[in-house]
């Protein structure tokens, strides 16, 4: 072969063997790279919008990672309180536990005495030797299922330390990125056009639909609030958690409780929790402020955002929540983007069919006077576009046609 040279093939292996190693070191922590992109990408608006009055992308960065990270503990704080307030609430209850705390194992057996042959001190000996037995057989058991526990929270919370940082670094870096990004394609027009498509569909996808949960969220909070449901601020976190699955949704938050009201006999509550539940948590955020949200952007057909949410599920857990969506975004990309290059091809061929056809309707008066034909030539070239223009224009009016499709929706 003419052009093998040895050193940049040995340069190539080993960049190769190189890259695949480090794939391998990293694939536990695939997964983490992951939720980091999707969390920057997510409270990216927050970062843009804090630096247009902080001006600072180190400080802009930590303003919505703290507020996220206050908002987390001062919910998980509150419910424990909460769970704790509520089971000492049962605790205090009759012939719970504990009203047997303060009783003694002999004389709780004691009274069994007229209905077993055993004598209490027996029995006693034996209840505690049997789960001194239980213990001892099971210590190995037990020390390994602690172990176990221990090492998974270690590695959890190394894992989300990584996430915040990743994500931190990830917003102040993130015009650098963004700039780079069409550089990795071999066509830089294309991956300008690709990476625009895909920039609408994951913000349909992600952002469009966080924020609409997140709106249900805060509407069944008002909701419980005005029902006189107790604990409205965790049930309205409990209902955005769940409306970020699609197969569970909302529903499930305000029909339990709906139940649980009827159970008591508050046929009422259980009405209105009904009632307004499937109209401001259901219809509302479905039909109304999803499209809103998504207007000027690249609309994506209900059924497509399902089936992206939804069955990944079955295939790959809880992750397929995330992976979900970002495989069929990318595919949804990819085909846009050739139907717009099609469009432009197309276009480009009829703009060169017409200057033919003009060449050869003014070739004679171009050839008797020349002055003639250069004017008219630099008239066609002023009217003629460029390949970018073609592409601005062929990718706005796919915009638009995603606001007929969202309002679509909203009607």
């Amino acid at each position: 072969m003419k052009n093998y040279d040895p050193v940049k093939v040995g340069y190539a292996v080993i960049i190769s063997l190189v890259s695949l190693y480090a794939l391998y070191i990293t694939s536990a922590f695939f997964y983490v790279l992951i939720l980091s992109g999707l969390f920057a990408y997510i409270i990216y608006p927050a970062y843009a919008f804090s630096l247009k009055f902080v001006k600072n992308r180190q400080i802009s960065a930590l303003i919505p990672l703290v507020t996220i990270f206050l908002f987390a503990t001062a919910f998980t704080v509150s419910t424990v309180r909460v769970l704790l307030y509520e089971v000492s609430k049962i605790l205090e209850i009759p012939n719970t536990l504990n009203g047997f705390a303060n009783i003694n194992l002999r004389q709780i057996i004691g009274l069994l005495e007229p209905f077993i042959s055993t004598s209490p001190g027996e029995l006693t000996q034996s209840i505690g030797s049997s789960l001194n037995t239980l213990v001892t057989d099971n210590a190995p058991e037990i020390q390994g299922l602690v172990f176990k526990v221990s090492s998974d929270l270690t590695i959890l919370t190394v894992e989300l330390a990584v996430i915040i940082i990743l994500t931190y670094y990830l917003l102040v870096e993130s015009e650098n990125i963004t700039a780079e990004l069409p550089n990795l394609f071999p066509d830089k027009k294309v991956g300008t056009i690709f990476l625009t498509e895909l920039n609408h569909i994951y913000h349909n996808l992600f952002n469009v639909y966080f924020l609409t949960c997140l709106m249900t969220g805060v509407f069944g909070g008002i909701l419980y609030w005005l029902l006189g449901v107790p604990y409205p601020l965790i049930w309205a976190i409990l209902t955005f958690v769940l409306a970020l699955l699609p197969v569970v949704g909302a529903g499930t938050v305000f029909g339990l409780l709906a139940l649980y009201y009827a159970l008591l006999q508050d046929y009422f509550t259980a009405a209105a929790l009904l009632v307004f539940g499937t109209l401001f948590l259901s219809i509302v955020p479905d039909f109304i402020i999803r499209p809103r949200l998504a207007k000027s952007k690249a609309a994506i057909h209900p059924a497509i955002t399902l089936v992206a949410f939804a069955a990944p599920l079955f295939v790959l857990g809880p992750g397929g929540i995330i992976i979900g969506p970002l495989t069929y975004g990318f595919l949804l990309a990819a085909y846009r983007t050739r139907k717009i290059l099609v469009e432009v091809g197309r276009a480009e061929d009829e703009m060169l069919d017409d200057e033919t056809v003009d060449d050869e309707r003014f070739g004679d008066e171009r050839f008797g006077d020349e002055k003639v034909g250069a004017k008219r030539f630099d008239d066609e070239r002023v009217g003629s576009k460029s390949f970018s223009e073609m592409i601005s224009e062929t990718v706005s009016a796919e915009d638009s046609r995603g606001d007929s499709i969202d309002s679509g929706f909203a009607d």
